[in-house]
């Protein structure tokens, strides 16, 4: 008699060598249930095999992001890196999934998603194009993004507490009148940082010209020159939701011949190669995306490891960093 196989098993119990092989790899492709009957079915038929003691050894994960977040090499490109080196650090092999336009639009996952044992979904895609993911019930962390009927592991910034503490730190400089930039439906996390802002101001009896917060605009220098031009009396200082508005509103600024500190502060949300490349520097408050970055693989390997864990949210309050484009 020859040596038992994995088609011994298939036959045994009427499925296919595909789905024993997923049971006994302990992939996603195949339910606890049909895992457990595969493994009974193992013993009695004489198939030895090695059970691993870790589902993330060796194995595959993925990360989904759209081709814009994965252009912005100075945030998100930063992330990418870390979760690379951490995966390989911990044995996993991750591929990076550009989502198009196309493919959100179509709600087109990636081919053979199914296949992973973890992926990450790093930003924002839409929604409903996530919530296709999560319904896949593979591991899943959600990296800066969130929202209540995305059901999944999320590592996330304090916004609120953020946008708060920088505003608080402009009023404390002397700053009363404070303007706001920022796309607000773009993006969850820009939506929280203006209600940290509007909290501040609130908090300190303040109120903005709502000429000057800027809720709707489009991050390029010419949608931003030409909705700035329109600001009849500039603030004191502006707060912007990212760097890249912060260092578009800094050249702007200065080529109407202001200077930065002395007629006008600047305070943005991160800490990218915007913020250092600006003259002057920019004051920011900022993630650690370094620690993002570890977060969130540990959440991943937590969930692999155990799949009936409640989900997780984990925030990260962010650093303020003091630089030269507020007045002393």
């Amino acid at each position: 008699m020859g040596k038992t196989t994995m088609q011994d098993i298939a036959d045994y119990l009427n499925i296919s060598k595909n789905s024993v092989s997923q049971a006994l790899r302990n992939k996603n492709g195949v339910s606890e249930k049909t895992k457990a009957m595969v493994k009974d079915a193992a013993k009695i038929v004489g198939y030895e095999y090695k059970e691993k003691t870790t589902p993330f050894h060796y194995q595959k994960v993925g990360l989904l992001a759209t081709e814009f977040a994965l252009s912005q090499t100075s945030f998100f490109g930063e992330i990418v890196t870390q979760l690379r080196k951490k995966c390989a650090e911990n044995q996993l092999d991750l591929t990076i999934f550009p989502i198009s336009s196309h493919m959100i639009t179509h709600s087109i996952l990636p081919a053979n998603l199914t296949e992973l044992d973890g992926v990450f979904v790093l930003s924002h895609i839409t929604n409903a194009y996530i919530q296709k993911v999560t319904q896949l019930e593979i591991p899943c962390v959600l990296i800066d993004h969130h929202t209540p009927e995305l059901i999944a592991d999320a590592v996330l910034t304090q916004n609120i507490e953020g946008a708060y503490l920088a505003t608080r730190y402009l009023i404390e400089k002397g700053y009363q009148k404070i303007g706001f930039i920022g796309d607000t439906k773009f993006s969850p996390s820009y939506k929280e940082r203006l209600v940290g802002f509007q909290k501040a101001l609130t908090a300190a009896n303040l109120s903005a010209d709502p000429t000057t917060i800027i809720t709707d605009i489009e991050e390029n220098q010419h949608s931003l020159f030409e909705r700035l031009s329109k600001v009849a009396t500039m603030p004191e200082a502006w707060f912007c939701v990212n760097s890249g508005l912060a260092f578009i509103l800094n050249s702007y600024l200065q080529s109407k011949g202001l200077s930065i500190p002395k007629d006008i502060g600047i305070i943005c949300f991160d800490n990218t190669e915007f913020t250092r490349m600006a003259t002057p520097q920019i004051t920011n408050i900022s993630t650690d995306l370094h620690y993002m970055s570890t977060l969130s693989l540990e959440l991943l390997i937590k969930r692999m490891l155990k799949k009936e864990l409640p989900f997780t949210q984990v925030k990260i309050m962010p650093q303020l960093n003091i630089c030269a484009s507020l007045a002393k």
